[in-house]
């Protein structure tokens, strides 16, 4: 039943079920539409640990050890029921990548992120994180989960929905996470990047927001 009525909201609201890197979804505006071609990172973006750089036309991140934290940059871009888009790969010594979303101050009882996608290189995840202030009440809770293989130097292409409080993932031909929580209903006024290891890339980043 829980399927029947997310599969209905999508429809309805015209946001798709997959996305590809082709095709716009119906309803929708593109408000992130960033292909690294620039020599620096643009508006709207904040590194906050990590190297962040742009290398012939992708962005390449990776740790850095005096950091002692996983790298980590944001996009400003409030959405809500929302598509995202972008290409990833592991190179060289790259672990994790998470592609996730902090809630709208003052909309949430919250500390910490709210939700990630996380790409290991052999499995991936949608993960509901924990409330830093009820950690025992709120920890973080693994939604879906899915074994994969993700190769070095393979280019993949990450799709996820957001639509009320589901969130739907799809990485190329495989098949998709879907996962629901409550607070996953609010704002999100970013998003949120992090990287484990040396290194991953980015490239094609776009996001459309459900046209009102």
């Amino acid at each position: 039943m829980k399927i029947y009525l997310l599969l209905c909201g999508l429809l309805t609201f015209g946001l798709p079920l997959y996305s590809s890197a082709e095709d716009a979804p119906a309803n929708s505006e593109l408000v992130v539409d960033d292909a690294f071609d620039n020599a620096e990172l643009g508006k709207g973006w904040s590194v906050n640990t990590g190297d962040w750089k742009i290398v012939d036309g992708v962005l390449r991140v990776k740790e850095l050890e005096q950091d002692k934290h996983s790298a980590a940059a944001r996009h400003v871009i409030e959405t809500g029921n929302a598509t995202y888009q972008l290409r990833f790969r592991f190179v060289e010594e790259g672990k994790t990548l998470h592609f996730g979303f902090d809630p709208k101050k003052g909309e949430l009882k919250k500390r910490g992120h709210l939700f990630s996608v996380v790409i290991n290189r052999d499995s991936w995840q949608i993960l509901k994180h924990v409330d830093k202030d009820r950690p025992k009440e709120e920890p973080n809770e693994v939604l879906a989960k899915q074994t994969a293989n993700f190769e070095v130097g393979t280019w993949h292409t990450l799709n996820v929905t957001t639509l009320g409080d589901t969130v739907t993932a799809h990485i190329d031909g495989k098949e998709p996470l879907t996962g629901s929580h409550p607070s996953f209903t609010v704002a999100k006024p970013t998003l949120v990047f992090r990287c484990i290891g040396d290194g991953v890339e980015i490239d094609d980043l776009k996001v459309w927001k459900q046209a009102k």
